[in-house]
């Protein structure tokens, strides 16, 4: 079941997944997702959450009915790179989603990581976040695609506490990725805000306005026949953020189907590895630096284009 509504524009120049916060009393990011999701129209037409809102538009659109947060552990082996009693590191596997969600209601990194936990006797923290509708251990995500270091919280006060590292940007991030073409460059950095991609809604880009600032530099580790193997050091943390950076550069990721030009035929995902994460522990004080093996798909792509 949906709820409708109706609404006259009574405000002007606000952006409209403001304005519909406020008059729906709703978080902004259900509004945006709402709005990918094609549940809100001004005037008869599909907006942007950007819109900037006009006296006497007309918007009407559904809130779609959350559906209830449902975790089970999964007996799913998992690569634990460091564990303590405050949080796991964990290498991620390629096509492992961190969450689940529409489309992916199990076989996800969470479920692996209750199971994992509920055979230690570990697990009852992590069922209070779920019993309180919180999303439990998250602290930052991977794409489907990417392997690699992904940092998973025990309780919900180290979830709040790496998660505000990773906000404050004090969290260094190294990526390793092969990349489409020749790099004609040694190290580089991109400085391009990041928004939803204009026409093609399911995809990022890099904008001339609006969109959120997002900085990423690159350097060059080797050049293969026709690719380049490099490592990429993000600043900031958008959606698709490097993929979409080098894209822009010219030089998509190998077997990116989103933002490459070669992808289909070359790999089963993009080849791109979350390599090394280094932050100071938010509860022990010490430095901590965790690093996942470069997967094998990459390091045999890397032989046969040597």
């Amino acid at each position: 079941m949906q709820n409708s509504f109706h609404i006259i524009c009574d405000q002007e120049d606000m952006r409209l997944d403001v304005f519909l916060s406020e008059q729906l009393s709703i978080t902004r990011t259900k509004v945006k997702d709402m709005v990918e999701g094609n549940h809100v129209r001004v005037n008869g037409k599909i907006p942007k959450a950007s819109l900037k809102i006009k006296k006497s538009m007309k918007i009407d659109g559904e809130i779609p009915e959350e559906e209830p947060l449902s975790l089970t552990p999964e007996d799913i082996p998992l690569e634990v790179l460091y564990e303590d009693e405050y949080f796991l590191a964990i290498n991620k596997p390629a096509d492992m989603v961190v969450h689940p969600s529409f489309g992916h209601s199990s076989g996800t990194l969470v479920n692996a990581v209750l199971s994992y936990l509920e055979n230690k006797s570990q697990i009852s923290n992590l069922k209070s976040q779920i019993d309180c509708g919180v999303r439990p251990g998250i602290v930052h995500r991977l794409d489907k695609g990417t392997t690699g270091v992904i940092l998973i919280a025990k309780d919900s006060k180290t979830q709040e506490m790496l998660s505000y590292l990773f906000k404050e940007r004090n969290v260094k991030k190294t990526y390793r990725a092969i990349v489409e073409e020749n790099v004609k460059k040694q190290r580089w950095t991109v400085e391009g805000n990041i928004g939803r991609h204009p026409v093609e809604r399911k995809k990022m880009a890099v904008l001339k306005t609006g969109g959120r600032t997002a900085e990423t530099t690159f350097n060059v580790l080797r050049m293969l026949s026709g690719f380049t193997y490099i490592e990429a050091y993000p600043k900031t943390g958008r959606t698709h953020q490097i993929r979409v950076h080098l894209a822009y550069e010219g030089y998509p990721i190998v077997g990116d189907t989103t933002y490459g030009k070669k992808a289909k035929a070359l790999t089963s995902r993009p080849l791109l590895h979350a390599y090394r994460i280094e932050f100071i522990h938010p509860v022990k004080g010490m430095p901590v630096k965790i690093e996942a093996p470069v997967p094998s798909d990459m390091e045999e792509f890397i032989k046969e284009h040597v």
